[in-house]
């Protein structure tokens, strides 16, 4: 698990054996400094991409046709941890966070 804490949050990524400079798919939980914890699915474009053309192969998802997450997904434009945390830093400071994430605990 690799952990960053600002001002703001606590981010923590689920990375197995990828690096933190170029983890393209990541669960992710936030932590506010109220105690709140939420969770989400990080991927890129790209990582989009390739799990849809995986899913040709392997008739998933009527074939790749179509890609669906749970209500936590949120797709990023560049891969790395630091990339997660410029989003979501962006998702707690204009609040969408709420709308964006799921609430993992109840305070």
């Amino acid at each position: 698990m690799h952990r960053i804490t600002t001002n703001s949050l606590t981010l923590e990524v689920a990375l197995g054996d990828d690096d933190p400079a170029t983890v393209a798919n990541a669960d992710v939980w936030i932590t506010l400094p109220d105690g709140t914890k939420w969770s989400a699915t990080f991927l890129t474009y790209a990582e989009v991409g390739r799990i849809m053309q995986r899913w040709r192969d392997t008739g998933e998802c009527l074939d790749g046709r179509y890609f669906r997450v749970g209500p936590d997904l949120v797709i990023i434009g560049s891969p790395g941890v630091q990339e997660m945390l410029a989003v979501a830093t962006e998702l707690v400071a204009t609040g969408e966070y709420k709308h964006a994430l799921y609430r993992v605990n109840e305070t």
